[in-house]
């Protein structure tokens, strides 16, 4: 039986996973905005990327990274071979960065309608880059298993623009190569995406636009000069942010909301914060999260079970788990130590 797995985009709803039905293991579904109201897909992602490959699609919750430019990460995959080959996309000035996480052979690519030279087999951790724009369409004759990031050339300029770097108009990598550094970051967020109540928002955030400024520098070749570092919040937006993020220690909020209270990009926001605290977004608010736990441990009766849901821990184990890295030991070890 053919099926998607849960498939995520980045964007301003906190990823969560969905119970597809048990006949066709998945459901066909568009993304909701922040109020929850439907939006018709756009672009060759998520449900209408698993409608040209003719498998069922899961709903896609999308985050926006960016103030214009959507970012998509996909897993599709199926049990066994296409049917048929894949109906063509209509032509966008986009790539499909894919990245297979299993081998798949034979495979075909054509491009407006005419078969690309490239080699039909697909290893494990092989990376293919799809213009958009050349209409492709493709084969898999076996099970496959693969994630797609969907990457908007309006992406790649704005990321040029934001880090001061010059823009590129194609992304280019052997095609069928295998890339390890680009398969450990799909892994992580492949991984993230399957336990979104562990990660939270924030992380998924950070880790898709990872995803993207490697595709940029590695697959572009961007190259981020030190100068384009300097400047970080305005003691304003400093504050904004912290007040945001401390109020909402769970962690689901995500990476546009805290950017857009201070009117800036997220790519902007996270180097800015970086820039004037010495650390990511994310691991201020585990630091956040970690001091919170250490006051109410010393200062209340309440359980591990109950500080851990107060901080925004997703259950007393993975509170455990963090303290234990952060300060060497467990919860119930430093309280016994005052």
């Amino acid at each position: 039986m053919q099926r998607t797995s849960l498939s995520s985009d980045i964007t301003d709803v906190p990823l969560r996973r969905s119970r597809p039905p048990v006949s066709a293991r998945g459901c066909s579904g568009s993304s909701r905005n922040s109020k929850g109201v439907r939006a018709p897909e756009s672009g060759a992602y998520g449900p209408q990327m698993a409608a040209y490959l003719r498998l069922p699609s899961d709903p896609v919750f999308r985050v926006t990274p960016r103030r214009s430019c959507k970012l998509a990460v996909t897993r599709l995959y199926s049990d066994v071979a296409l049917p048929d080959r894949s109906i063509p996309t209509p032509p966008e000035r986009a790539f499909a960065v894919e990245l297979h996480l299993r081998s798949v052979s034979p495979a075909a690519l054509w491009q407006r309608g005419l078969p690309a030279n490239v080699d039909n087999h697909r290893s494990d951790g092989a990376v293919c880059i799809v213009n958009l724009e050349e209409e492709p369409s493709v084969y898999y004759g076996s099970a496959f298993d693969l994630l797609q990031v969907y990457v908007p050339h309006a992406s790649l300029c704005e990321f040029a623009d934001e880090h001061g770097t010059r823009r590129c108009e194609t992304l280019k990598w052997p095609f069928g190569k295998v890339d390890p550094i680009l398969k450990n970051l799909g892994v992580s967020l492949l991984q993230a995406m399957e336990s979104p109540e562990l990660a939270g928002s924030l992380y998924l955030d950070h880790a898709v636009l990872a995803i993207h400024a490697y595709i940029a520098c590695t697959y572009g070749g961007m190259r981020i000069e030190p100068y384009a570092m300097r400047g970080g919040l305005t003691r304003r937006q400093m504050q904004r942010a912290t007040e945001i993020l401390t109020a909402n220690l769970d962690g689901r909020l995500s990476l546009s909301q805290v950017a857009r209270e201070c009117q800036l990009s997220v790519s902007h926001f996270v180097r800015a914060f970086k820039q004037s605290v010495g650390q990511t977004p994310y691991r201020w608010l585990m630091e956040r999260r970690i001091e919170t736990a250490k006051d109410l441990l010393q200062n209340s009766r309440l359980t591990q079970a109950d500080i851990a849901l107060r901080c925004g821990f997703a259950d007393q184990a993975c509170f455990i788990r963090c303290f234990r890295c952060k300060v060497n030991a467990t919860p119930g070890e430093w309280r016994r130590s005052l």
